[in-house]
């Protein structure tokens, strides 16, 4: 591979090479990333303020609430009937999802490699396990999970304008498929449920709060796309005044070259992965809803799964925990599966979905507090 110009995706340098060289020099766009993104710095891991500690603690109080009271109520079952039907499951259902969860995040972390050229395979599944269990962790943690992820990175060598352009693309893809593809597929399996099923999925509400979710996942992909365009994000910095410094606008615009770049010659490696583990995660609620003893057509498994991804987003609970779990099972319960199987379904799923990034993200984050080198006396 032939030498890449300065800022490319193609041209890692040490977490050092982005510093000022000379004092009083004037300072660079990569000097400005360096001052502005402390936290990614290799010997400074990022540490979580007092007031995240208590969001997570209230998020996690506020699952369980929900779970211990909704999934009840949305289903129509007691939890002692739940527990009734989680005990008899087969043996192989919990082990089943959680290799299906393992799975997915593996596929995920081809995503983030592929974004990220020049870098090892083995710090892009650390960063992405640390940054998907902190953003599920923590209410509005995923800034909060990608400066851990960029932390890492860091450590492992990679240039800040690499890693921005490897999250920048990676977060795209995530978005076109998870917000956008996914929910549209899933509303086409929701328009033809009636014609599979007497019932079809009665959810009141569950219609438009997919159209209105779809569409502002549009809004947002439409408004990205439109800032990629060099012309308008060149117009938009030229226009900004003294906001934005010359050389902090010559460094964005590095950094969207760089973006575009990725995504055109990275499309398959890209987008196949993630694509991949979404299909886990709906092959998941397929052996849930076996697991059970449960059927269901196969057409309106793709809109549930799909009105899961949907209410993921809803910023209640990072994720979405509980209140997807709630929904899921009271769309199982209209059409047709027992209300305890139901809830059973939907618990084993969250094996999948959340204990699994949460797991394996905790030992990753752990992994890396632990190695991370002593910060210098100052």
């Amino acid at each position: 591979m032939s030498e890449a110009s300065p800022g490319s995706p193609d041209s890692p340098r040490s977490p050092s090479s982005a510093r000022p060289e000379q004092a009083g020099a004037a300072p660079s766009g990569e000097d400005w990333l360096a001052e502005e993104m402390a936290d990614l710095d290799a010997e400074r891991p990022p540490r979580a303020t007092a007031g995240k500690v208590v969001a997570q603690l209230v998020s996690a109080l506020l699952v369980i609430a929900l779970l211990a009271w909704a999934l009840p109520w949305a289903t129509g079952a007691s939890w002692g009937e739940i527990a009734g039907a989680f005990s008899s499951l087969p043996l192989w259902a919990v082990p089943a999802m959680a290799l299906l969860g393992v799975g997915a995040l593996l596929l995920e972390s081809l995503t983030v490699r592929a974004a990220l050229p020049g870098s090892r395979w083995s710090p892009a599944l650390q960063g992405h396990a640390a940054s998907s269990a902190t953003a599920l962790a923590v209410p509005g943690g995923s800034i909060l999970g990608l400066t851990l992820m960029g932390w890492i990175l860091r450590r492992a060598g990679l240039a800040l304008p690499v890693i921005l352009t490897g999250i920048m693309a990676a977060s795209l893809v995530e978005m076109a498929l998870t917000s956008v593809l996914i929910p549209v597929i899933g509303l086409g399996a929701y328009a033809l449920s009636s014609s599979l099923a007497p019932a079809g999925i009665a959810l009141p509400g569950a219609l438009w709060a997919a159209l209105l979710a779809v569409l502002g996942a549009l809004l947002a992909l439409a408004a990205t796309a439109l800032l990629l365009r060099r012309s308008v994000l060149t117009w938009l910095l030229a226009h900004s005044g003294q906001s934005v410094p010359e050389h902090i606008a010559a460094q964005i615009l590095r950094i969207r070259d760089s973006v575009v770049e990725v995504l055109r010659h990275r499309a398959a490696a890209l987008t196949l992965p993630t694509a991949g583990a979404r299909l886990l995660q709906w092959g998941a609620l397929l052996l849930a809803i076996e697991a059970v003893g449960a059927e269901v057509p196969l057409l309106l498994t793709v809109a549930i799964f799909a009105l899961g991804r949907v209410l993921s987003l809803v910023p209640l609970t990072p994720g979405g925990a509980g209140v997807t779990e709630a929904v899921g099972g009271a769309a199982l319960v209209a059409l047709g599966v027992g209300s305890a199987q139901a809830a059973s379904a939907m618990l084993l799923l969250l094996v999948t979905m959340l204990l699994v990034p949460l797991v394996c993200g905790g030992i990753a984050t752990a992994a890396a507090f632990t190695t991370a080198p002593a910060r210098r006396a100052r």
